[in-house]
């Protein structure tokens, strides 16, 4: 029998605890604290929650400061949780805005059916379980995917009916594969839009129904997502190319390490720009992801470079060096993986993986605890 995910539920009110369970349990195996401090501890003891669904009116540590300690956390499994906020019907759009900014990832409303919540919390935690490429199936593929200028038309009518107003989010993402140059002098080019194809199949059906989903040339693929702010758009672009990340999959003859990268553009972020405009800026941002080893996701132009010996030498001396060392290692290991590929360098990179994520999660439950 398949092991049940687990989810944290966070409530003062041992009633709205049990009303959550009841619709829950069927599906995944529950955790439940009454106070902010307890659910962070049990969130840093505990790999194996997926989600967290949690009030905003908690003692010792309140909803906006548990989700700041998330976001702000160094290890990958902490920063990047689903985390979905109860809130009343009548909650303030603003509140929602502001809410969506700092990182929550949806909104569970009090009184929502049973088989609603499961969506909701089902889009996001579902990414976790089933993350792999699977290879062509015969016969055109049966993905509703439109054209750009579909894409771009249904974007524009959606920033049409609101205006300039500057409450109104919206996300562009751009996804590709990372190495998709050198694969497509390997394999050539109709072995690179398959896999892209593949890759845009999965990716499909961990997105919203309301979003709309093209094909770019060669391995890219674009979705438009309306009411989706930018922290939620990098957090999902984030999950993906980690994912994808780890996968092997087969082209040609060949088992590879693929690596996928994404731009993203963003209203209000990128006001001003036409709804063409912020699908090309999503498309210069991937490109520049493509550039930039460690860094699979770009979400601002131009950001500043610094650079990377510089910041390690700095690091010489201090307590956290390494933490933090560790962490530049597991940002490094996409290039690593890439290296590996192409010049059989006979890298450990399991083992190395594997010690760097237990200093950062030693690093982790040494500050937190």
């Amino acid at each position: 029998m398949e092991e049940k995910r687990r989810v944290l539920i966070v409530d003062p009110s041992r009633v709205a605890r049990a009303a959550l369970a009841k619709h829950l349990s069927a599906e995944y195996d529950l955790r439940e604290e009454s106070d902010g401090e307890s659910a962070w501890q049990t969130l840093v003891l505990d790999p194996s929650i997926v989600a967290v669904v949690a009030a905003l009116n908690l003692g010792k540590c309140d909803g906006h400061a548990l989700l700041q300690r998330l976001r702000s956390n160094r290890l990958h499994r902490l920063s990047d949780l689903p985390f979905f906020l109860l809130i009343s019907e009548n909650e303030p759009l603003a509140n929602r805005v502001a809410a969506k900014e700092r990182g929550v990832s949806d909104f569970i409303v009090r009184g929502m059916s049973g088989d609603e919540i499961l969506q909701h919390i089902g889009r996001l935690v579902n990414w976790e379980v089933s993350s792999s490429i699977m290879p062509p199936a015969p016969g055109p593929s049966g993905q509703p995917f439109v054209k750009r200028p579909a894409m771009c038309r249904r974007l524009c009518d959606e920033m049409s009916r609101h205006g300039n107003s500057a409450e109104y989010s919206a996300a562009v993402l751009a996804f590709g594969l990372t190495q998709e140059q050198m694969l497509r002098q390997r394999f050539g080019a109709a072995a690179v839009e398959d896999l892209g194809r593949r890759v845009a199949d999965l990716i499909h059906s961990k997105i919203n129904g309301r979003d709309a989903m093209a094909l770019g040339d060669g391995s890219t693929c674009l979705i438009a997502s309306p009411g989706t702010t930018l922290a939620t758009a990098h957090a999902f672009a984030q999950r993906v190319c980690r994912a994808l990340g780890e996968q092997a999959i087969r082209v040609g003859k060949e088992r590879l390490q693929i690596s996928v990268s994404a731009g993203l553009a963003s209203l209000p972020v990128d006001t001003g720009r036409t709804a063409s405009q912020l699908i090309d800026l999503a498309l210069a941002r991937l490109e520049q992801a493509r550039h930039s080893p460690g860094n699979l996701v770009v979400s601002a132009a131009d950001p500043e470079y610094v650079d990377p010996l510089s910041s390690l030498r700095s690091w010489q001396g201090v307590d956290a060096a390494n933490q933090r060392l560790a962490q530049a290692g597991l940002d490094m290991l996409p290039l690593m993986r890439l290296l590996e590929t192409e010049f059989n360098l006979g890298l450990p990179l399991e083992q190395m993986e594997g010690r760097f994520r237990q200093h950062v999660s030693l690093s982790a439950n040494t500050t937190n605890n």
